[in-house]
């Protein structure tokens, strides 16, 4: 087994408890960086056969002005040449995509140019089945509107040729029943690719740039995040030679595959490397790639305030429960999980109560990010496969945070409030 352990300069779903726990060991007497060590090299001693992974990279920020402990266990997967990952390591980030729209359409709204209570109907009616649905809603994901993704037309399409190129209107006609999809609405908190897309739609229609400018001029220049992509078609060879390589491992069916089920109509893609697979599938709702270093760096930027006016910036932290899909003042161990605008926010008392979390899942990775603000702690962690079961949450995440905790970085403990049980593991939004 490869490893590799570097300090450089100043980092829906609840995901369920896998049964690891740490090996025992004088825990206060090891070094922070040794510790996260073995946390990545644990975990892929235990995980490597169940999620089909090759490495895992760990990095923990304690504080904007602290170095960055990067770690890693394992390699990159490449058939020629496999190197561990490191600092400078690309990844496939998925739906922590969906912060990055929801910040553009706030920007937008602070400079006067919507709000978040117009509707669909308002920016974009070519769709009038959503016509009532407002912007508030399409980024909370409470507008009712079904996730393409899980489509069999989508699915199949992406099956026969992972580098096709898709359209924002290819993807959207998938459900929309004005164009012949016969998906009932959801209800209450349902996950929506779909929500995100005429988001990215409606950013163009306002700003009138492309989906890719807007991001490049209104944040990604801006905070110098120059690790950070994304792109309206294939990546170019100069990201996709930093990207791991990505297994695809869940059989799951499509929402709408009828009977035999399975073999899902995905099952070629079984096993298959899917590092250079064509994003545009995923676009607004999930198209981007970017290192974990810069993701914390974009964490940080944005509930620090360098991104949106306060006004924005509470309009980002409001909260809908992904239990009911209503709104919530704060996460409680009664109601663990809730989703603000492009965010997920999770309550666990392994975790010091509430926190601030997103995995986002490509068709061969998955990325988390934890942040603590009333700690400046941010955890980002990442590997290389799309399998049936995760578990970066409860074998890398919170191991990780005890660790930083047995350190003295984290003050205090969480009383316990009453009216529910404590998630045991990491929550996190998948997708």
């Amino acid at each position: 087994m490869q490893r590799r352990t570097l300090v450089i300069g100043a980092l829906c779903c609840v995901l369920g408890t896998v049964g690891w726990v740490p090996p025992a060991r004088a825990l206060d007497e090891v070094p922070l960086t040794t510790r996260l060590q073995q946390i990545a090299d644990d975990y892929l001693a235990q995980r490597a056969e169940i999620e089909h992974i090759t490495g895992v990279a760990l990095q923990v920020s304690l504080g904007e002005d602290n170095p960055i402990i990067v770690v890693s266990s394992g390699t990159d997967g490449r058939r020629i040449d496999p190197q561990p990952m490191n600092e400078s390591t690309l990844f496939q980030i998925g739906s922590n995509t969906k912060s990055f729209t929801a910040a553009l359409i706030l920007k937008l709204e602070a400079a006067g140019k919507l709000s978040i209570d117009q509707t669909v109907g308002d920016w974009l009616p070519q769709y009038p089945a959503w016509k009532s649905m407002t912007i508030r809603s399409l980024l909370h994901m409470t507008s009712g509107i079904p996730s393409y993704e899980f489509t069999l037309a989508i699915a199949q399409e992406i099956a026969s040729d992972i580098h096709r190129q898709f359209t924002p209107a290819e993807l959207i006609a998938a459900v929309d029943p004005d164009q012949g999809s016969t998906l009932p609405p959801t209800t209450g908190w349902s996950y929506s690719n779909t929500a995100y897309i005429l988001a990215g739609l409606i950013i163009e229609k306002v700003s009138g740039l492309s989906y890719k400018e807007a991001l490049q001029t209104q944040i990604l220049r801006p905070l110098r995040l120059r690790d950070t992509y994304y792109a309206d078609g294939p990546y170019p060879r100069y990201v996709l030679e930093r990207e791991p390589s990505g297994f695809f491992w869940n059989p799951a069916c499509p929402t709408d595959q009828p009977p035999p089920c399975p073999p899902s109509v995905l099952a070629s893609l079984l096993g298959r490397d899917m590092r250079t697979n064509n994003l545009t599938w995923s676009r607004s709702g999930g198209g981007m790639v970017s290192t974990l270093g810069d993701l914390a760096r974009w964490y940080r930027a944005l509930f620090g305030g360098r991104v949106l006016l306060p006004s924005q910036l509470a309009e980002l932290k409001d909260l809908v429960s992904t239990r009911t899909g209503l709104p919530i003042p704060e996460v409680t161990s009664a109601d663990p999980a809730a989703f603000s605008l492009g965010i997920g926010r999770f309550y666990s008392a392994d975790l010091n109560g509430p926190y601030w979390a997103y995995l986002g899942e490509m068709l061969g990775t998955r990325t988390l990010i934890a942040y603590w603000p009333q700690y400046d702690l941010i955890i980002t962690t990442a590997t290389n496969s799309n399998p049936t079961e995760d578990g970066l949450g409860a074998a890398v995440l919170v191991p990780a945070f005890n660790a930083v905790k047995s350190m003295g970085a984290i003050q205090g403990t969480v009383a316990a409030i009453p009216g529910g049980s404590d998630v045991t593991a990491a929550g996190a939004m998948g997708e």
